[in-house]
């Protein structure tokens, strides 16, 4: 709890910053460094506590939903243009963030192996569609900034997809390993549990023969 509230001082601090300024001043800093670092805080805020969402969660798919729905919004050019001419959008968008990104920390320990591997390459693959579009695109999409920067935001989103790759790679073999491991935990607890005293010790009326 102490940890949560900490992050949601220095969250407070930094949207009526100079610091959130530069980083909404332009298109790439805004959505590769803006919208990823409110979502961070969000994972950090909930992730260390040990807490799971788990009712009216199954299978961490409502707060998947949450996390991507605002995320989606918030790369639309529209919503990105808001952004910056509006500081009303801009506070909604860092109170959305935070919660996306708290979403998906909360609902990650209850999301089995699939959905987290659905959830990463749905990453992925949403990388390098907006690193195409924004950096083969010949119009301007969002009003707010200018076509270089357009590019420039769409060049650097597909420089950064094979890392995205990578690190869904690396997170289904952590998630494979954790789960073999847990297996191997589980049998060497039951075999030093010893057999059941149920199928071993047999009840009274077991016990008597038949005259």
């Amino acid at each position: 709890m102490r940890r949560a509230l900490w992050i949601a001082a220095a969250a407070l601090a930094l949207s009526n910053s100079s610091a959130d300024d530069w980083l909404d001043a332009t298109m790439p800093r805004l959505v590769l460094l803006a919208l990823p670092a409110w979502a961070a805080l969000g994972i950090l805020a909930v992730g260390r506590s040990g807490r799971a969402w788990t009712r009216g969660n199954r299978y961490g798919l409502t707060g998947l939903a949450c996390a991507l729905g605002a995320l989606a919004f918030w790369m639309i050019p529209r919503s990105v243009d808001a952004i910056r001419a509006s500081e009303v959008a801009d506070q909604l968008m860092h109170v959305s963030m935070l919660g996306a990104g708290a979403a998906l920390a909360a609902s990650w320990r209850v999301m089995p192996f699939v959905v987290r591997g659905v959830l990463g390459i749905y990453a992925a693959a949403m990388t390098i569609a907006l690193g195409i579009i924004y950096s083969s695109y010949s119009a301007l999409l969002c009003g707010t900034f200018n076509l270089a920067q357009q590019r420039m935001t769409g060049a650097w989103l597909l420089r950064l997809s094979p890392l995205v790759v990578l690190l869904v790679v690396l997170a289904g073999v952590t998630s494979l390993r954790a789960s073999a491991r847990n297996q191997r935990r589980h049998r060497v607890e039951v075999a030093s549990s010893g057999p059941d005293p149920r199928t071993t010790n047999p009840s009274p009326l077991e016990q008597e023969a038949p005259s």
